[in-house]
């Protein structure tokens, strides 16, 4: 009976194995989606038919704009439109061992890494919006705005290839992204460069948005196929390039640009220190008990939300989520838009990281697309960054901190 069990158990494992080949085979070639979000934005509703199909026409020919630039998630291309390098921001070689199905090559060399470990929750596109998203809590990032949290330039700045490395090797405490710590370094490196790649292009995507809205006139594709003797063709082309270039640039200067972390100074987490980063924590120049509470719990300022949710509505994205619900945009963050909680200082648990260098350039540089500002130049000194570092630091040790105490807390505010 047992022989029975283990040989109708091994036909079915063939079937499901040879079911899943012949869909494989069948499957067609993965595609990059448009962000539709912005792109409803950024148009809004046609008003009437002829409208529709004048902007039907033109996020095609956007679509195949961009398949020319970047090609797909099988085979990438890196664009060539600009006198910048952009090697030197993305390397073909790199971006190919991230791209394509799962796969290994004849030495063995692994293939397809960022769909074996990333798409799952990041998404084929870098939209955030993978199988695994809705489940997330905070959700996946969506690279293709440009921007991450956790990294050593400021607020406006990209992050440099150390940075989105070490968030790689590291992971993200106290979310669902995992250190790659075990992955070798050329693995790491690929991954780094498909990251890039996919914000690149998703920041090239929302510049031409923009330029189909404010540059061209209606109807007007970027770059027609059929009229090749058009004098905008050269006009629009240089647009393709120019936000090409931009984007790349930005990304290329990322390194030059990495804010300067002075030395401590000595005994900056002495009790003096510690006492003094409390009068600042609580001061109206620093003012983070505004958001992180009066006992650092996180639960101070807890109704506003990151820029990826504020996409959808500035203010109230619940009420809007619905709209590009109707058009078929199904992704987690229109199906329940979180507010974004201030971190509970008292855990101890950093998600950029719990070094002091670490904490020092949270608030310093503030956490790009959070409500998380910088520290005001003009009212901070870099002595008085330090101690607030220190009392920081030192929250977890404080008697609030036990479990105990914060259930009474909590108790009495309810």
């Amino acid at each position: 009976m047992q022989c029975l069990v283990m040989l109708r158990f091994r036909t079915l494992a063939v079937l499901f194995t040879m079911a899943l080949v012949a869909v494989g085979c069948d499957s067609p070639k993965a595609e990059f989606h448009l962000d539709r979000v912005f792109l409803h934005k950024t148009f809004g509703e046609p008003e009437s038919r002829e409208e529709a199909d004048s902007l039907r026409n033109q996020v095609q020919n956007l679509k195949e704009v961009m398949v020319g630039l970047f090609g797909n998630p099988d085979e990438p291309h890196v664009p060539q439109l600009t006198d910048l390098d952009t090697t030197t921001v993305l390397d073909v070689g790199l971006i190919e061992m991230a791209a394509g199905r799962v796969a290994s090559d004849e030495a063995g060399r692994g293939r397809g890494l960022y769909r074996e470990h990333c798409a799952h929750c990041h998404g084929v596109s870098g939209d955030g919006a993978g199988p695994t998203a809705a489940f997330l809590n905070p959700y996946p990032r969506d690279f293709r705005m440009g921007k991450f949290k956790f990294k050593s330039t400021p607020l406006g700045v990209k992050p440099t290839h150390d940075d989105l490395r070490k968030t790689i090797i590291d992971g993200i405490p106290d979310t669902a992204m995992p250190s790659f710590r075990l992955l070798d370094d050329d693995e790491v490196d690929s991954l780094v460069h498909y990251v890039r790649y996919l914000a690149i292009r998703g920041e090239v995507e929302r510049r031409l948005v923009m330029e189909v809205m404010t540059e061209l006139d209606t109807g007007d594709l970027i770059l027609d196929p059929e009229d090749r003797s058009n004098a905008l063709v050269e006009e629009n082309l240089e647009l393709v390039k120019g936000a090409v270039a931009t984007v790349v640039g930005q990304w290329a200067n990322a390194a030059s640009q990495v804010t300067e972390i002075p030395s401590p100074p000595d005994q900056w987490d002495s009790h003096d220190s510690v006492q003094r980063g409390r009068d600042l924590f609580f001061g109206s120049v620093a003012n983070c008990v505004k958001c992180h509470g009066q006992l650092a719990l996180g639960d101070g300022e807890t109704g506003d939300f990151d820029d990826w949710i504020k996409e959808i509505d500035e203010k109230d994205p619940a009420s809007k989520a619905p709209d590009f619900l109707a058009l078929g945009v199904v992704e987690p963050r229109l199906l329940d838009p979180r507010p974004i909680r201030p971190r509970n200082l008292r855990t101890g648990v950093f998600r950029g990281g719990r070094r002091p260098v670490d904490l020092y350039l949270r608030i310093k540089n503030g956490i790009e697309g959070t409500p998380m500002p910088a520290a005001p130049a003009s009212g901070l000194s870099e002595d008085d960054i330090w101690s607030i570092v220190a009392y920081v630091r030192s929250l977890p040790q404080e008697p609030i901190s036990r479990p105990e105490v914060q259930v009474e807390y909590t108790r009495e505010r309810l």
